[in-house]
């Protein structure tokens, strides 16, 4: 009986808590074991190997080390990893005009090469929701760097990590410029394909010194740039923050957004630390360790084991009401065990408690999950 129910906890892990908690640290990276999981389309890459067509260098050469070729990356079912890209950026860097290639590839990142990340953002009832969906779900992007955004001083700006502050590792100087570069690209190109061609920034501001393609550039972001700068800027005016996109859908926005965060739960389930964690809350039926008895079980301290969960986007908390939630529904769904059972059986106090809850997980309390799901009465 509890297998089935592992299995099913497995499945239906809390995708809004996940979101939520990307949001709450936009600034938190997948571990190294997970930027070597291969869970993205090849997009990216074959862009890359457009543009490395077109400026003469050796497909071999720029996928060398990646384990793919040319076939593979044009496939669209082919499965990558950010380290396979990370890989090939690594390649072209230093090759002749390679500096360019952050802005080129960049220029040719458009929304529908994001899958459901990009349809969400084409979706968004405005441009604020848009930026916020961004930060939200950056991790389905299969991003290189960190990203956040703040509206003061009349701007809505994006900001971008400097070198120091990088999260990735083993990055030159020459390989964090294309990065930045390509960040900076990306933004500009998708939310001119969002808001429309009116939609370019007021400023960008690099802390880098002024590069070779500087006109380059200047001539995709469209804005002043100054380079030598405290920060990575990239800023809107903050007027334009309610505006809507060209597709905008509240219906469409919130179907797509829920179908996001199921996508990012099922990344942060799959890291490694976080699925480890869940392994020992489900290891024996209707108990759950502390962090301090998980902790010692993996070989590490509870500050540890904190500090790994928190860099997957996640906290031991989150995960045992996840753990918590998935058993409840399990029961409600192919039981018919009553309130009182299943909290005992989760390791709740009383059914008040657990009612409380399960409304804050659902939005709705046992008895009306049962019954708009169709669900055995109980």
């Amino acid at each position: 009986m509890y297998s089935h129910l592992a299995q099913g906890a497995a499945q239906r892990a809390d995708p809004a808590r996940a979101a939520m908690a990307a949001v709450q640290r936009p600034w938190s990276q997948a571990s190294t074991a997970a930027a070597g999981e291969k869970r993205f389309a090849p997009s990216k890459l074959s862009v890359l190997v457009e543009v490395a067509q077109e400026l003469g260098w050796p497909v071999e050469a720029v996928l060398a080390g990646t384990g793919l070729d040319r076939a593979a990356v044009q496939d669209p079912f082919t499965l990558t990893s950010p380290s396979q890209f990370l890989q090939a950026v690594r390649n072209i860097v230093h090759l002749p005009r390679g500096c360019e290639a952050g802005v080129r590839v960049g220029a040719r990142l458009h929304a529908s090469c994001y899958g459901m990340y990009g349809y969400a953002l084409l979706c968004s009832e405005s441009m604020r929701q848009m930026f916020d969906t961004g930060v939200k779900f950056h991790q389905l992007a299969n991003g290189m760097l960190q990203i956040k955004w703040v509206e003061q001083q009349g701007l809505a700006t994006w900001l971008l990590p400097s070198h120091d502050t990088l999260l990735v590792r083993d990055v030159d100087a020459a390989l964090y410029r294309l990065l930045i570069d390509l960040q900076f690209a990306v933004h500009v190109t998708l939310f001119k394909d969002i808001m429309g061609p009116w939609c370019v920034p007021q400023q960008a501001c690099f802390t880098c010194p002024e590069p070779p393609h500087a006109a380059l550039l200047a001539q995709l972001l469209e804005c002043p740039l100054a380079f030598g700068q405290p920060q990575n800027t990239l800023s809107y005016p903050a007027a334009w923050l309610e505006r809507a996109p060209q597709l905008a859908n509240p219906i469409t926005a919130a179907h797509v957004s829920s179908q996001c965060m199921r996508l990012l739960d099922e990344f942060k389930w799959h890291a490694g630390i976080t699925r480890r964690v869940y392994q020992e809350l489900t290891r024996t039926p209707g108990q759950f360790p502390d962090i301090e008895v998980v902790a010692e079980a993996l070989c590490m301290t509870s500050r540890t084991l904190r500090r790994k969960l928190e860099a997957e986007g996640t906290s031991f908390t989150d995960l045992l009401s996840s753990v918590r939630k998935a058993l409840a529904i399990d029961y409600l769904s192919s039981t018919r065990m009553g309130a009182d059972d299943i909290a005992a059986a989760i390791g709740f106090s009383d059914a008040v408690s657990f009612r409380h809850a399960f409304k804050r997980w659902t939005g709705k309390s046992p008895s009306e999950y049962r019954r708009a799901a169709g669900f055995l009465q109980g």
